[in-house]
């Protein structure tokens, strides 16, 4: 039976579903198999690859435009998304259309059934993400990792450049509890005929392997810069960010900062809030990122709309013992109703950000 005839979009959204969003399945086994079922279409692509802790994200986005104004067909593969995983694959800064996502993940989950082990969720939207940018004939392709890098999907590609943003302590369940051993595992992207960007201090250049060239950059915009001129392309970067980075409505200021490098970094260019909306994940270490937000804040603590997230009221125990006061609200629209029109940040969880968003009507917001 030919599976594709009879999808639509919201069956394979159920599908997808049915994988789970947060499984972890580290290795390239299969995904090699499955690419390699589907044709090996990622041999195809001119790539960069973006790794790191912190600013892949906005890395991949300042690319990308920059690249799609300099007349460039641009593909982006990024993760994770606010409102719809359509959003993780972009041609020339446009997601994917309904009909064909659906397409795709029918002809993926084909390839799928004559594998010996079924990949996962990031698996599958990888391999969807290569073979329609395959498909599509970019002239280059952005792809962010997803955890780590020598064991992420996205490393099924040989890319010619590889962007290493920033370092910190982060899924160290996976990843190791140590900068070394997080160090290693993240430039295991680099393969020796890569040219490496990297903001990384100079005493971790030592776990980069040997690769063709290697220079460093403080921002995510010279990270951009410079892996344009490793491409050999005279394209400008323009100051933008990607929804739920830094963005504004009205008095409110959203951010996806999820650890305490990001949440760090994000206080010290910002003007202080009034009032912080928080929620975070279980796997986040909470004590330290709260300990973090201004003390003259209000906190006002929700749980992100996510089977891993922590309680409002587990938010506000963990301040308590810091010797700060916090509200747990049942939901963002409840916090945002209580900061009014104070200067107010949200912030914690990318899951917590979609739902802000989605409340404030921004753009994108109301598709699934």
């Amino acid at each position: 039976m030919n599976r594709r005839e009879k999808w639509d979009y919201h069956t394979a959204l159920a599908w997808l579903d049915e994988l789970g969003e947060a499984q972890v399945k580290p290795g390239l086994a299969r995904i090699r198999q499955l690419m390699a079922a589907l044709g090996d279409p990622q041999q195809q692509l001119r790539a960069v690859i973006v790794g790191g802790t912190n600013g892949k994200g906005t890395t991949c986005w300042l690319l990308e435009d920059a690249l799609c104004q300099a007349g460039f067909r641009v593909g982006c593969g990024t993760s994770p998304h606010l409102h719809s995983p359509r959003e993780r694959l972009r041609l020339n800064q446009v997601p994917v259309g309904e009909a064909e996502f659906a397409a795709l993940v029918a002809e993926v989950r084909q390839a799928c059934d004559g594998l010996a082990e079924h990949p996962s969720y990031f698996e599958v939207l990888t391999a969807i993400t290569l073979v329609w940018f395959a498909r599509c004939e970019a002239d280059i392709v952005i792809l962010e990792v997803g955890l780590g890098g020598e064991l992420d999907a996205m490393n099924v590609i040989d890319a010619e450049v590889a962007v290493l943003t920033t370092l910190a302590l982060e899924h160290t369940d996976w990843l190791g509890d140590n900068l070394e051993a997080i160090a290693r595992t993240k430039a295991g992207i680099v393969q020796p005929e890569t040219h490496v960007i990297t903001g990384w201090l100079p005493e971790f250049h030592q776990f980069i392997p040997p690769c063709a060239s290697l220079v460093s950059g403080d921002s995510a915009r010279e990270w951009a810069t410079l892996a344009l001129e490793r491409l050999g392309i005279a394209a400008e970067v323009v100051e933008t960010r990607p929804p739920g980075r830094r963005e504004r409505a009205g008095n409110i200021m959203l951010d996806c900062a999820h650890n305490p490098h990001a949440l760090s970094w994000l206080l010290a260019r910002i003007a202080e809030p009034a009032v912080v909306v928080f929620g975070c994940l279980r796997d986040k270490p909470l004590a330290n990122m709260l300990a973090l937000l201004p003390l003259g804040a209000e906190l006002l603590a929700c749980a992100p709309d996510s089977p891993r997230a922590r309680s409002a009221a587990a938010v506000v125990a963990a301040a308590r013992k810091l010797g700060r006061r916090g509200r747990a609200c049942d939901s963002v629209a409840e916090a945002l109703e209580l900061a009014g029109e104070r200067p107010t940040l949200v912030v914690g969880s990318s899951y917590l950000v979609a739902e802000a968003r989605r409340d404030l009507g921004l753009p994108g917001s109301d598709e699934s």
